[in-house]
């Protein structure tokens, strides 16, 4: 005998329904729920947190180097000029001569009793006299200047507040003219005039051709110097 699918009780082979439960014999039982199959979802990833790099900071911009702006700005020479005052007096200058400047590095009192000193002390260990010991004292005011030489521009105009440049492009002319300071033993000195955009510079330098070569070296012809130099 058959039996009904849904209930279980034996049923007619010919009923066309269970005489127990009333399901329709043949047929799956019907569920209240619905038989669709539920497609299983898969759940959202969890969003992953967003790597974020920090900001680093921008690089630092170094400042210039000496072999830097030197290699920009090359220090061709020095010359030692000096400055009359009243009274016999003067200040000292040197004037480092650069490719693109004419920078005047005043040099303070203690400056000069410093290189005085040291010429001094020097020409005494060697043995020298007094006359001796004079002589390297005025030698040594451009022994002590020759430190420019190493030095960057931008440290040279630092260095002291009276220190100043002119464009070698502003300087339309460098007059030099003979000065006689020993009748005796016929030792000149030059004067130099220094016409530039920014006015008239007057100084005194020594009738050095060392000193004359270099200016002519930079300024060319704008350097108006007596025959012979």
């Amino acid at each position: 005998m058959p039996y009904c699918e849904n209930c279980g009780s034996q049923i007619n082979p010919e009923a066309k329904f269970c005489r127990n439960c009333g399901a329709a014999i043949g047929k799956s039982p019907v569920n209240s729920q619905s038989n669709t199959a539920q497609t299983p979802v898969s759940p959202s990833p969890m969003p992953q947190p967003v790597q974020t790099t920090m900001a680093q900071d921008p690089p630092k911009m170094q400042p210039a180097t000496p072999i830097a702006e030197a290699s920009s700005e090359p220090i061709i020479g020095a010359i030692i000029f000096k400055k009359p005052k009243s009274l016999g007096r003067w200040d000292t200058f040197t004037g480092v001569v650069t490719g693109q400047r004419l920078i005047f590095a005043q040099m303070t009192s203690e400056m000069l009793k410093a290189a005085a000193q040291q010429s001094r002390d020097q020409a005494k260990a060697e043995g020298k006299g007094f006359f001796g010991q004079w002589a390297d004292q005025l030698k040594g005011t451009f022994g002590y200047a020759k430190k420019y030489l190493t030095m960057s521009p931008s440290a040279i105009l630092a260095e002291t507040p009276g220190n100043f440049a002119l464009d070698n492009n502003a300087i339309s002319e460098v007059k030099l003219k003979e000065r006689l300071i020993r009748e005796d033993q016929q030792i000149y000195e030059f004067e130099v005039q220094i016409h530039s955009t920014a006015g008239k510079h007057k100084y005194i330098m020594d009738q050095n051709k060392d000193y004359v070569k270099l200016l002519k070296q930079v300024y060319g012809a704008r350097v108006k110097a007596p025959f012979g130099f």
